[in-house]
């Protein structure tokens, strides 16, 4: 009998080569709540975290509906940027984060620079990447976020720290000072 697909494993040494034309995946950036992978799974099911991201030259708020935002940090502000984690995202994943995520009246997809911080495995990598991003152009002042929105915010947070490497000095200072 041959070997099951979910019995076989890639050797550390193994390369996986995709050209252009064969790939359909994207690049998705998350930096609120779907930074739970749990989440994630259920908005996506088909979507696959592969490791910390950073967008430099923006600033990680709430904003006034009481979700996070992204907004281009202003010139000499200092910020570190907004880490997140990327996911590659299928085209049939696409289009359900768009409903979940209230495309186009909440937000608007972006494609921005990025860097691919950290892998999967841990492993520093600070690559360039492009990757979608949503971003509510509309509403970027800072806020309060909604009751609801915090309990799913302190899970995606734990796991990007637990899991990801996201630092948790970061966490506390930029996303946890709307609520604590």
């Amino acid at each position: 009998m041959p070997p099951k697909r979910e019995d076989s494993q890639l050797s550390q040494d193994s390369v996986m080569t995709v050209t252009p034309e064969d790939r359909h995946e994207i690049l998705y950036f998350a930096y609120g709540s779907n930074l739970s992978t749990a989440q994630m799974r259920q908005r996506c099911p088909y979507s696959t975290p592969i490791g910390l991201g950073r967008l430099d030259g923006w600033t990680w708020l709430v904003n006034e509906r009481g979700y996070a935002n992204v907004v281009r940090a202003a010139s000499g502000g200092g910020s570190c940027g907004v880490y997140g984690l990327l996911y590659l995202l299928p085209p049939q994943d696409e289009e359900r984060l768009d409903a979940c995520e209230g495309v186009p009246w909440a937000y608007e997809k972006v494609t921005c620079d990025a860097r691919w911080v950290r892998d999967a495995q841990g492993r520093v990598l600070d690559e360039p990447v492009r990757a979608l991003v949503y971003v509510d152009k509309s509403r970027v002042r800072e806020s309060v976020p909604r009751d609801e929105y915090v309990a799913r915010m302190e899970r995606g947070i734990e796991d990007a720290v637990d899991n990801w490497g996201l630092d948790r000095e970061y966490a506390d200072g930029v996303m946890r000072r709307f609520w604590k």
